[in-house]
């Protein structure tokens, strides 16, 4: 049986990158793009297996890009992440070796720690929190990793909104 993923990945929601520092692929889901309310919740799901399953028996690391991410268009309902959750082998789990989560918002955060009930006690240790795509490229070169421009966009509005509120004038 045939599944048409096409809806799901011009999106660009969910795509592999190159290595982090550590040799590790790495996958970006750019969680702005997530297609959450999507009439059929199996889609995103399905493209994301389609997309990362051959290569998750090797460590990897998951970028969750935030920015522009919106609780009302982009989040997962809670079942949709733990019937997720379940539905994602051992592989998947045993093999991400960091979570990293660029421009991290305090929606963002709370929505990683509901998911406490259903995450174990090592999965905390991989998460790492980047504030700036500077910090990012600590861990993933910037030669390996292409971002939505808004990203960067998003750190210059940021830096500027800084240094506005030090030197108003």
């Amino acid at each position: 049986l045939a599944v048409d993923l096409g809806s799901v990945s011009r999106l660009g929601c969910l795509y592999r990158a190159g290595r982090d520092k550590q040799g590790r692929g790495v996958f970006v889901l750019v969680g702005s793009r997530f297609p959450a309310r999507d009439a059929d919740e199996e889609l995103p799901l399905l493209y994301l297996i389609s997309v990362m399953d051959e290569h998750v028996h090797q460590p990897y690391t998951l970028v969750f890009v935030n920015t522009s991410f919106s609780l009302v268009n982009n989040q997962p309902a809670p079942q949709w992440l733990a019937s997720a959750h379940d539905a994602l082998d051992r592989r998947y789990k045993k093999n991400l070796k960091q979570l990293i989560v660029l421009h991290p918002s305090m929606a963002g955060r709370a929505l990683l720690l509901g998911l406490r009930a259903v995450l174990s006690q090592k999965f905390w240790k991989k998460v790492k929190y980047c504030e700036t795509c500077a910090e990012l490229y600590r861990e993933v070169r910037k030669e390996e990793i292409v971002l939505p421009d808004f990203c960067e966009d998003y750190d210059r509005e940021q830096q500027s909104s800084l240094m506005n509120s030090i030197l108003p004038w």
